[in-house]
């Protein structure tokens, strides 16, 4: 299988995180990921919209749009998959009940990025799909 990518970019709102969600989860179908993988890897890239949507933009800007983006390239049996936005990254302490986002993401994927000189990048990368014989 040679290159294969999906490029989104949507609003920075929770309304968003679900049909990139949707779409992200069409392409890795389409790619032959299934089961657990698939859940998984819709997961991390969930927790990672959901917190650009969130805090992101939490400080005022004067930007006037406030985009998330979502880059899943699947090359030479690896899958790579980048959440950025142009807000700032927030380090925060845990609150009870709440910063999972990035625990989570860390669990699951093989390999993590964060990048934070211009916005907020975060390149997740898993392994490809076993593919039957």
């Amino acid at each position: 299988m040679g290159r294969s990518e999906l490029r989104l970019r949507r609003p920075a709102q929770t309304r968003s995180v679900a049909p990139i969600r949707r779409a992200l989860r069409a392409f890795l179908e389409a790619l032959a990921f299934e089961g657990s993988a698939l859940d998984d890897i819709t997961t991390a890239a969930g927790e990672a919209l959901a917190n650009a949507a969130e805090h992101a933009y939490a400080q005022k800007t004067k930007r006037r749009r406030c985009d998330v983006e979502l880059l899943a390239r699947f090359e030479r049996g690896e899958l790579s998959v980048e959440v950025s936005d142009g807000g700032c990254f927030i380090e925060r302490s845990p609150l009870p009940g709440r910063g999972f986002g990035l625990r989570i993401i860390r669990a699951i994927a093989h390999q993590i990025q964060i990048e934070t000189s211009h916005g907020t990048r975060i390149r997740m990368l898993f392994p490809g799909p076993l593919l039957k014989s």
